[in-house]
């Protein structure tokens, strides 16, 4: 079980999740105009939303792909949802829930008067079959990687027994990897059948699927939450992001998901656009390999950081749109502490550190990395090591090529990245500094009994105070022994038209478009 919640984890590095439900905090930046959404004054109908790429199916339990889960997102409801401002959980499907007090079982009460999309009634039999075959599916870990058995107490109760405590296992509950299926449904349409046309509990239900260009959904006439503001969305493929803005402009869709920050400024000044930006759970920082030279030293490492330009990155590569990053956690994260040990950019600093670690001007340090955000930040680290006399060698490959060297050590620093499913230090930093998690996202071969301790003790504690102060220590020592150099906090953004209602930023790029209108 703990193989699986770290398969889990690692999956849920490279994802952005949502829950059912929730809304998104950001700016809007939005101007006057024509109501191009409203048609002569009269709401429209319609919805047009695009976005970079399909889904491969309509699984809830059996899909990690961002576009799939956009699409999960507004057809399936999972037991509760969390709001993406502040980040609380709420009721969705479950109306309530107990938590034991040694943290291991979780009952749900089941809210009365839930529909399937077939108008047939949900029940506690749905709910604890959805959560079997959950915790069956190898795609669906994010949510079930820690859940033991699921048990129906009664007739609107289900219990879900973990491995352990855990305190973040809401969180997993709220992702679209958790939705709930009509058990009846599912076994006599069979299951090839019901995943084309799936019978879920979501605002909106699948009315066409052209494989490669758009879904079309309809809304959900049965949904628990009241009617759907929004009867018909499209999903349109939009592979070129030039592409869309030029439909955005047009009105040919309503929205894109994540435009380039390269477009912004055109955006902004279209009168009948808005552009929504706000936090992402996505981070850009470097991995060191603490297991061979020169970053086995202390001082190699903590050189790095200072040789780190972290505003020329977030400038040069986001156009500014993010944050420069001192610690793996925001703000808002429980345990999150502004008491560190800071690395402002600092040449002569490094080049002292550098020299008493042993690195010269016959030293080569090799970035590992395969993507072009990473490339450009490497482009700024080499030049900074090029002040000092330090030569760095950029190695670009395919991501298969990559996570090969990764996991077997074949490198001097990762420049890499992680979009993470819930704001906890936990998931953000388990599977990259736990010694036992080496044969995983470990790649720096990271071994420190004191943040194995911290890491370990946090998981049990379900006092939220003093897991707080556990997640403070942890934090502290790690930008003092440095085996990671945090670089950048990432945005999310979409545009929409200006006219569209409810429109808001969200971390993961999910939106829950039950919150949309154009009245």
């Amino acid at each position: 079980m703990k193989k699986l919640l770290s398969l889990a984890l690692a999956a849920a590095m490279t994802l952005s999740l949502a829950a059912c439900g929730g809304g998104g905090g950001g700016s809007a930046q939005s101007g006057g105009g024509s109501a191009s959404g409203t048609g002569g004054g009269e709401a429209k109908d319609t919805l047009i939303i695009g976005h970079y790429g399909d889904t491969p199916n309509f699984d809830t339990h059996n899909n990690l792909n961002d576009n799939g889960m956009r699409i999960n997102m507004v057809i399936y409801d999972p037991l509760v949802r969390m709001d993406s401002t502040t980040y609380e959980i709420k009721p969705c499907v479950a109306e309530s829930w107990v938590i034991s007090d040694d943290g291991t079982e979780y009952t749900f009460k089941i809210k009365s008067g839930v529909k399937f999309s077939d108008g047939s009634d949900l029940t506690v039999d749905d709910v604890v079959f959805s959560m079997e075959r959950g915790m069956a599916s190898p795609m669906a870990v994010p949510s079930f990687a820690r859940v033991k058995s699921v048990e129906k107490v009664d007739d609107s109760s289900v219990k879900l027994i973990l491995d352990g405590p855990y305190p973040e296992f809401l969180f997993a509950m709220a992702l679209p990897t958790a939705g709930i299926l009509s058990k009846t449904a599912f076994e006599t349409m069979g299951e090839e059948a019901y995943l084309e046309n799936p019978i879920t509990t979501g605002p909106y239900k699948v009315a066409e699927w052209r494989v490669g260009e758009q879904v079309v959904l309809e809304a959900n006439e049965y949904y628990h939450m009241g009617e759907v503001p929004i009867k018909h969305v499209t999903y349109q493929v939009i592979t070129d992001s030039n592409a869309a803005v030029l439909a955005l402009e047009s009105g040919d869709i309503d929205a894109y998901v994540d435009v380039p920050q390269s477009s912004f400024s055109r955006i902004e000044r279209d009168e009948d656009l808005s552009l929504y930006v706000g936090q992402a759970f996505a981070m850009n920082y470097l991995q060191l390999n603490t297991n061979k030279a020169p970053f086995d030293k202390l001082e190699a490492r903590q050189a790095l950081a200072y040789a780190c330009d972290k505003e020329a990155i977030l400038y040069g590569v986001l156009e500014g749109y993010g944050t420069a990053a001192d610690t793996f956690a925001l703000p808002e994260y429980l345990g999150y502490t502004d008491e560190l040990t800071k690395y402002p950019y600092d040449l002569e600093k490094a080049k002292e550190l550098f020299a008493q670690a042993g690195v010269d001007e016959n030293t080569v340090i090799e970035l590992y990395l395969y993507d072009d955000n990473s490339s450009q930040i490497a482009q700024i680290i080499q030049n900074s090591l090029r002040e000092i006399g330090i030569t760095a060698k950029i190695n670009r490959n395919d991501r298969s090529a990559f996570e090969d060297a990764a996991l077997n050590g074949r490198f001097d620093v990762l420049v890499t990245g992680g979009t993470f499913t819930a704001p906890t230090i936990d998931e953000v930093l388990y599977t990259i500094t736990h010694s036992s998690q080496m044969d995983l996202l470990n790649y720096g071969r990271y071994d420190n009994p004191e943040v194995d301790r911290l890491l370990d003790e946090a998981r049990v504690t379900l006092d939220e105070g003093e897991r707080e102060k556990i997640y403070n220590e942890l934090l502290q020592v790690l930008s003092e022994d440095m085996p990671l150099v945090p670089l950048l906090w990432r945005t999310k953004n979409i545009v929409a038209d200006k006219d569209l209602k409810g429109v808001t930023s969200n971390p993961w790029s999910f939106y829950n478009l039950y919150e949309f209108s154009w009245s």
